[in-house]
């Protein structure tokens, strides 16, 4: 039976979540020698995103990942309206999609807000035929 990233990950954050700091290197030596063991060491970057995720939901944080058309700034403006739109703290990771036009798309989880400039063209183009 092939173990998951995310099994992987959530047992390395339970194992050092039930050990002292000074012994977290102990811990993680340990992890990799089982990665090693099944012959898993190549997830280490899918596995290492898994626990990041999982240690962001333990202290109620969620990711979001918002995609704008050209290199922009998050100002503390934009993260303010973004965290209330997604109801809560949000972590946020930064994509850009020239298809966008302008406007920018963002990612929660299962939700969906598209504020971009090409949905709003698209959607003025199929009112305009209908």
């Amino acid at each position: 039976m092939r173990i998951t990233s995310e099994q992987y990950a959530q047992a390395l954050l339970d194992a050092v979540s039930e050990t002292a700091p000074k012994d977290h290197d102990k811990v993680l030596e340990n992890f990799a020698k089982v990665l090693l063991q099944n012959g898993d060491l190549d997830r280490y970057d899918e596995i290492e995103k898994e626990y990041h995720r999982l240690c962001l939901k333990q202290q109620g944080v969620r990711e979001a990942e918002v995609t704008f058309a050209r290199e922009m700034e998050i100002n503390r403006d934009m993260l303010d309206i973004l965290n209330k739109a997604v109801g809560g703290k949000v972590e946020f990771k930064k994509k850009i999609d020239e298809n966008l036009i302008g406007g920018m798309v963002v990612r929660v989880d299962d939700t969906l807000l598209d504020a971009s400039v090409k949905t709003q063209l698209d959607n003025l183009n199929r009112s305009l035929k209908s």
